[in-house]
């Protein structure tokens, strides 16, 4: 892939192992949005990078929902679906959700994430859920999307609610190309509906939500990366491109035939950054466990506090810092300590 012309801020940078790259056309956003804002992106930094131990999770990421309509070829939802191993739909009640918002409020939380394995839009109460974590004082408070349900008087209530950052999930320039990958979708009405959200954000003269095209990057639409930066550059806030890779499924031999090890020297940011609810309150060591591998508690019976400065984290914590990530079974399956081989 040629280099891009365009300045990409982010800690990809600085680190060949991250996949993921982000391009701030507004790069001004976040001071913007003021000192708080600002206080909460420094202690985002310090405590990632110092992999320092704050009393509380900075972020959540909350399963809303696994119902989507799409099919996309390269998640892992319709992986599932295609083994037979997708679980039954579910909804998070939003008293289970509001039970986690009022500690965190109470204790500095600060962003939520409202997805994870399904479609965010279609809760019934997600709306409802935003103003909740506006009102409860959370300071960025963010979904991803496939954009398909992103009509008009959606994206208004979204904005009147309080979203903080709105990503879309958004693969080709091309039309046919975009609906192969995202099978089940509709190029025009996505592209309508992101042009839509920036034009009622311009017209009401807001700073938020930050919106921004997540591009996943694959053999296949790799080189439709400038294109993609031109399509939206005029329209969007900034874009995020995702290296889409396996490498969880693959053994060493695959992972040799594929020219990629396993980083032995590798620390994750999460665990000093961040815990995920499950839709019935359940409270996991990452966000990325699909499978629902690492479950440290319930909310009915635990509080997110004690989860975070348990045991079981804690541990973790000390292996990874230690180099003996592989020893975390759902860490030593997860393509973020994976880098490329070099040579042939």
């Amino acid at each position: 892939m040629p280099e891009s012309p365009h300045r990409l801020t982010s800690k990809a940078e600085r680190d060949v192992n991250v996949c993921c790259q982000f391009l701030d056309f507004n790069e001004t956003w976040e001071r913007d949005m003021g000192p708080a804002f600002m206080a909460y992106r420094h202690d985002w930094q310090r405590y990632s990078a110092a992999r320092e131990l704050r009393p509380f999770p900075m972020h959540l990421d909350f399963d809303l929902t696994n119902t989507c309509t799409l099919r996309c070829t390269f998640c892992p939802r319709t992986q599932m679906a295609r083994r037979g191993t997708l679980p039954p739909a579910f909804t998070m009640p939003f008293d289970v959700y509001a039970a986690a918002i009022d500690e965190g409020a109470q204790k500095g939380l600060y962003a939520v994430n409202l997805n994870a394995s399904g479609e965010p839009l279609l809760h019934p109460d997600l709306v409802r859920m935003v103003t909740y974590a506006r009102e409860s004082g959370i300071l960025d408070i963010m979904l991803h999307t496939s954009g398909l349900f992103l009509d008009e008087p959606m994206a208004q209530r979204l904005m009147d609610a309080g979203l903080t950052k709105l990503i879309v999930s958004f693969d080709s320039p091309d039309k046919a190309h975009y609906e192969a990958l995202r099978v089940g979708s509709s190029y025009d009405r996505v592209v309508a509906n992101i042009r839509t959200a920036a034009r009622l954000k311009r017209q009401a003269g807001s700073i938020t939500p930050f919106i921004r095209i997540n591009m996943v990057l694959m053999r296949e639409n790799a080189h439709e990366r400038e294109a993609m930066i031109d399509m939206w550059r005029d329209v969007v806030d900034g874009m995020g491109f995702l290296e889409y890779i396996n490498y969880y499924q693959w053994d060493e031999e695959d992972r040799y035939r594929h020219r990629v090890a396993y980083r032995e020297d590798f620390v994750c940011e999460k665990p000093w950054q961040r815990l995920a609810v499950t839709h019935d309150g359940g409270i996991k060591f990452c966000h990325l466990d699909d499978a629902d591998e690492v479950v440290l508690g319930n909310l009915s019976s635990m509080s997110l506090e004690e989860a975070w400065t348990g045991e079981v984290m804690t541990r973790y914590r000390e292996l990874q810092k230690a180099g003996r990530i592989r020893e975390i079974g759902l860490c030593s399956r997860c393509s973020t300590p994976m880098m490329p081989v070099e040579g042939d």
